[in-house]
């Protein structure tokens, strides 16, 4: 990826690079519809026509599951808003058991974020992490839809919030909202991944408003998560009480 280019910022405001190399997408939509056609063909193990690399996965590896490293292979040279929003919209719709597996790694980009990174990156190990194909393609087609329609709100505006320097501060938010979507709390997830969504989705289309509606976002996410453990919290003495009697 260009360093001359925002990490986070849309394809569109940049001068188009080789068809075989270019594997951005203009529109949130176009990424989703690219992102599944991508996993469907590995789950068929064939691959694009236009696309020089295959599709498939590596023989003798479990078509039914779908890896992180997969995924990112999917997006191609693309920014973190597009990672980060992949990621996040199983815990929106949400699919049970991928908030840790997806917070995770968010945590880590939201750190690479915060430190300037132009590009995202993840350890070897993390990127071998799987989940069920079926089940994460299926949340993303579920999406598309409301997809298409938060897209033709989206627009380039307020330009500072959603810049490279605006970025390193969205990044320590992402990682602490990905830190609570991690934590096993019953509906504490689904707060803080639409907040990170809100916040992919200012940056892949270099709107302010949407980050900022992110942020916003984000801290009713942590005041309903705190409101629920200190619910928890107060639950467990009032039953510890009654137990030492």
């Amino acid at each position: 990826m260009s360093k001359d280019r925002p990490p986070g910022s849309s394809p569109r405001s940049h001068d188009a690079r080789p068809s075989g190399a270019d594997r951005s997408c203009a529109r949130v939509s176009d990424l989703l519809d690219d992102f599944l056609s991508r996993g469907d063909a590995a789950e068929s193990g064939g691959s694009e026509p236009d696309d020089p690399s295959p599709a498939s996965s590596p023989p003798g590896e479990d078509r039914s599951k779908i890896s992180l490293g997969e995924i990112m292979d999917a997006l191609g040279d693309r920014a973190f808003g597009a990672l980060l929003l992949i990621l996040s919209i199983p815990n929106v719709l949400p699919v049970p058991g991928l908030s840790t597996a997806t917070g995770v790694p968010m945590i880590l980009l939201g750190a690479q974020m915060a430190a300037g990174r132009h590009s995202p990156w993840l350890p070897r190990r993390m990127l071998a992490a799987s989940f069920d194909r079926k089940a994460f393609l299926g949340v993303i087609r579920r999406a598309k839809p409301w997809a298409e329609r938060v897209e033709r709100h989206l627009r380039p505006r307020l330009p500072a919030m959603a810049g490279p320097t605006a970025e390193r501060l969205l990044g320590l938010a992402v990682v602490v909202l990905a830190v609570i979507l991690s934590l096993p709390i019953v509906f504490g997830n689904q707060p803080p991944a639409l907040a990170i969504a809100l916040i992919a989705l200012g940056l892949m289309e270099s709107d302010g408003v949407f980050v900022s509606a992110g942020l916003v976002a984000g801290l009713l996410a942590i005041v309903i998560v705190a409101a629920v453990l200190l619910g928890l919290g107060q639950a467990a003495v009032a039953v510890a009480q009654q137990l030492i009697g």
